[in-house]
Formats: structure tokens, sequence, C-alpha cells
């Protein structure tokens, strides 16, 4: 998998784009390292970095590009499984709905 960021997620902000603005100091390569794959959404990996969620898109064959999204958009198996293991807090999923 290759990382390739998507200029539309990015400060400054660009006119007419559509999309989330990713926080500052995101590690896009290391959250698509660590994202799971959606079996039931072919092409979607999802990612947490301990406080936001992350979605991944394949636009290209094996190029992926990523961006926040609301928690409420990660399919409920991972969030219970990313509860389990600690690797986010109810209060995070809740701050980020």
């Amino acid at each position: 998998m290759k990382y390739e960021p998507n200029a539309k997620h990015k400060e400054p902000w660009q006119p007419g784009a559509r999309g989330s603005l990713c926080p500052p100091g995101v590690d896009g390569p290391t959250l698509l390292a660590d994202s799971v794959v959606d079996p039931s959404q072919p092409g979607k990996r999802y990612a947490t970095d301990g406080e936001r969620a992350y979605c991944g898109h394949e636009h290209a064959p094996d190029c992926w590009h990523g961006f926040p999204v609301e928690w409420r958009r990660v399919p409920e198996r991972l969030r219970r499984q990313w509860l389990a293991d600690q690797r986010v807090s109810r209060r995070s999923i809740k701050e980020y709905w």
C-alpha cells in the first residue's frame, strides 16, 4: 500500500474543494499502515490516532489517501474492538461522534 496525500484535506483550505480538513501533525503513512480493512466496503480502510477516526480510500490501484471522519461512520465492530483494546476512549468517541 502506498500513501498519497490529497491536498483538499490539508491547510490552506482550497476554494471549491470538498472534504474534511486533517488536523496538523497527522501521520498519514503510519495511519494507513495501522488501518483495518472493512470487508463490507471494498476500497475503504479505517484507523485511529487514539482520539479521532480516519477513513482511507483507494483512489488508484494500491494507492490510498485518508481523511478524518466522525466516529459514527466507523463500522460498529471496529469501534467496539478499539474500545476493548483501549486504542480509543469513550470520551473521544463521544467528542467526535
